[in-house]
Formats: C-alpha cells, sequence, structure tokens
C-alpha cells in the first residue's frame, strides 16, 4: 500500500473503534553518509526509515503512540494500542486536531544524492585542511545526502505531503603540538547542492585558525563585568533559551518570562527574530507543522517588540492564546550596521565567546556557564586564546543590553546568525 492509503486505512479504523478524531503522519527517511576518522574517509552506506505516528481522540481523550512499520499487521496493533491508550487516558478539552485544509503537495531541494561528488568534496577537504593546518586533527565528521517524505492526514480532511532533499556537511576537530592540546570545536552545514567547497563553508578557516591557535590558551585569573561579542556559532544556544519562553510549555505553566507580552517591546530595538520555515533562503524547508496546518514565515521579534508566540494548537486551546503560524524551525537573526572588526576595536574588556557549556537557565533567565574556545579581548584587540572561564548572566538582560550586531551573518542552512556584542556579562577565571 502507499502511504496515503495507509493513513486512510487508519482513519476508517479509528473511525470503526468509535474515536471521534484522528490522525496520522508517516514518514521515509533515506540517508546517504559518507563518514571519515581521523582525516581518513572510513565509512560510506546508505540507511532507509520510515515512521508511523497515530493519534486519536474521543471526547477530550487522546491516545498517541508511534511505530517504524508499515506492514498490516503492525499497523493495526499500532491502531489498537492508540484506541486503548485514548480510552484509558484522561479528559482535556485542549486535545483536538486540525480543521480541514486544501490538500497540498510540496517538494524542495535535490532528489538525488551526487555520491560523486559528496566524495571529491571529502577528499579535497581532507587534503586541504591537513596540508594548511598540520596541527589540527580532524576527529570526526563527514557528509551525507537526506532525503525525506511526510504525509499527514486526519479525519477532518487534512491532506498534506512533502518530500525535501539536502546535504549536510559536518567537522569536529581539535590541535595538538607536543603535549598541548587545543579543546574540541565543531561546525555544519546544510546545502542543497554541492557547489561550494567545505572548507569555505560558514566560518570553518577561521576556526581551523583559532584550533590551532588555542593550543597555546592561557590560564585567565581576572573577574570583571564586562562585553561579550558572541560568535555566530555560539549564538544560537544563548538565543534557544529565550526563544523557549514564547513556546507551550512556558505559557501552559505560566513561566514564560514574556507573558502577556505581545505587542511590547521586550529587547533592544536591535533585534529581530525570524522562523522562516518555507524561505527559500534556507537549504532546509518545512511546509507544514505536526499538527496539521500549512506554515508561514513568520516574525517573532521586530525591532524589539515581541509580534508573535510559538504555540501549538494544544498550547493555543490550553492558553486562549494565538496558535502560532510557524512551527518555529528556521530560527534568523538580522545583522546589523557594524563590521566585526569595529565591534572588536571598540571593545574595551571582555571576551569573545565562540562555545557556551552551562545547564539550563532558571526561570528568571539566570544563565552561568564555561566559556570553551574563546579568547580575552582588551582595549579593541584579540590578545590570546583563554582556558575554560565563567560566564554569568541573565537572558532578559542580555536581548536588553545588545551594542552591536555584526554586518556579516553566517548561514548554517537552517539558521542565519551575526556575531552579537552584549554587555553587562560577568566574566570569571579560576
Amino acid at each position: 500500500m502507499t502511504n496515503r492509503e495507509i493513513a486512510d486505512k487508519c482513519i476508517s479504523e479509528f473511525k470503526s473503534k468509535g474515536m471521534d478524531k484522528s490522525k496520522v503522519l508517516i514518514s521515509d527517511t533515506e540517508v546517504r553518509e559518507l563518514y571519515f576518522n581521523n582525516g581518513e574517509i572510513s565509512l560510506f552506506r546508505t540507511t532507509f526509515n520510515s515512521s508511523l505516528q497515530l493519534t486519536a481522540i474521543k471526547g477530550g481523550k487522546k491516545g498517541a503512540s508511534s511505530i517504524n512499520k508499515t506492514d498490516d499487521d503492525s499497523v493495526h496493533k499500532a491502531v489498537k494500542d492508540t484506541v486503548a491508550l485514548a480510552e484509558s487516558s484522561n479528559d482535556e478539552p485542549a486535545n483536538e486536531i486540525s480543521e480541514f485544509q486544501p490538500a497540498e503537495e510540496f517538494c524542495a531541494g535535490p532528489m538525488e544524492a551526487d555520491n560523486e561528488r559528496m566524495y571529491d568534496r571529502m577528499k579535497e577537504f581532507l587534503e586541504y585542511a591537513k596540508k594548511t593546518y598540520p596541527l589540527t586533527q580532524l576527529r570526526e565528521g563527514g557528509v551525507s545526502y537526506n532525503k525525506k517524505s511526510v504525509l499527514i492526514k486526519n479525519s477532518n480532511g487534512v491532506d498534506y505531503q512533502e518530500t525535501t532533499g539536502y546535504y549536510q556537511f559536518m567537522v569536529m576537530f581539535s590541535s595538538k603540538e607536543g603535549e598541548k592540546t587545543s579543546s574540541f570545536n565543531y561546525t555544519y552545514k546544510l546545502m542543497n547542492d554541492l557547489e561550494e567547497p567545505f572548507i569555505n563553508a560558514v566560518n570553518l578557516k577561521l576556526l581551523l585558525e583559532h584550533s590551532r591557535d588555542e593550543i597555546n590558551a592561557r590560564p585567565f585569573d581576572q573577574k570583571f563585568v564586562g562585553e561579550v561579542i558572541i560568535t555566530p556559532e555560539c549564538l544560537g544556544s544563548m538565543t534557544d533559551p529565550v526563544l523557549r519562553h514564547l513556546q507551550d510549555y512556558a505559557h501552559i505553566t505560566k513561566t514564560s518570562l514574556f507573558k502577556d507580552k505581545l505587542g511590547t517591546k521586550i529587547a533592544d530595538d536591535k533585534l529581530t527574530v525570524r522562523s522562516e520555515p518555507v524561505s527559500e533562503d534556507f537549504a532546509t524547508k518545512s511546509f507544514f507543522s505536526a499538527d496539521g496546518y500549512k506554515n508561514e514565515n513568520v516574525t517573532l521579534i521586530e525591532k524589539g517588540v515581541l509580534r508573535s508566540n510559538m504555540l501549538t494548537l494544544f498550547g493555543s486551546r490550553k492558553t486562549g492564546l494565538e496558535r502560532s503560524k510557524t512551527d518555529g524551525s528556521n530560527i534568523s537573526i538580522d545583522g546589523g550596521s557594524k563590521k566585526l572588526d569595529e565591534m572588536i576595536k571598540s571593545t574595551k574588556k571582555g571576551i569573545l565567546l565562540c562555545r557556551f557549556s552551562g545547564g539550563n537557565p532558571n526561570d528568571n533567565g539566570d544563565f552561568s556557564g564555561i566559556a570553551k574556545n574563546s579568547y580575552y579581548i582588551e582595549d579593541g584587540e584579540i590578545r590570546y586564546p583563554v582556558n575554560e572561564i565563567m560566564v554569568t548572566g541573565n537572558l532578559i538582560k542580555m536581548i536588553n543590553n545588545i551594542i552591536d550586531l555584526s554586518e556579516e551573518v553566517t548561514d548554517f542552512g537552517f539558521s542565519k546568525y551575526p556575531w552579537m556584542k552584549v554587555g553587562g556579562i560577568t566574566i570569571s577565571g579560576k
């Protein structure tokens, strides 16, 4: 049976078993992976996977299950199990499925893998890196081709299907000279084609140069409140916790730091954040959400003003707030008006924060963690790489203390970030 026939069969079975509403999501993935270890190509493989996610609702009671098989016996058992879960669950009025929308099919990205090009680009990268950065060890990484077909149908007549393809390059590395080593670092990019050499992807050349320099990282024993320039590689990890306050959990539990803040200023006016799941500017696309709505590109924060939360259908019904028109994928932050060099030259005392390792911020947005692969800046110059130091601050204060955003913006294929300079961060060594 085709995936659509499987979905129709499930919906029909749910109805025959007394379920009021149901939803079926089926995905098929193909992944071709070319990997290396310690600078040598070591593996090429192709994997195929399928998954079936079922949801059934009776009254306000919901059951949900997921399996990775689509044969008749497995599907029949999964339907039966989902019905049993629904009948034994607690009543929740917020449980619902999306209403009818016209059926659509979507397609984006390469539909076939170019195996030879994958190999040539990988070999080219490994040879270049070995020659140009002899102290740097390419620990692991690779290039993969990823193709995914997703179908969602529900008993209200929703019928969306998307087929998307993209390439992904990833590399993890560290440097060593004698007994001295640098901390490991990594980067990755998603692409629609293989036209660009991997060494030119994102800020890889700069990261490899930094890795070599970080062999000689120095101890740091100062403590001060200063300025931090957050790199594009690190900015996502610093801003993702902010965006979680726009999502279901924070609003349902009433812990969101942006409760009742729609239309009001929550950040510095330099900050504009977008979620653009269907933008042509990204290598990946997400044409519809998991709860069965067609996605749109949405500005979440515009010049510091909160324009949209990121609530699902359940979150919207549970809180009484508007459902988001985006699923929150493909996040970007607009660049600013300053060159990165200018941002560094105007820094009196601070650090270049290249990687952050820390736990989740507390309910007030306070965070604390270790700055890795980072550099001390003084009097407008990057002085030297520093051993692991602590950075402490508050998320809300951070996004309200933005000094500059760089003109330069790094495209990772699924996100876009500039360098962000913020003030009021506590920096302390051992």
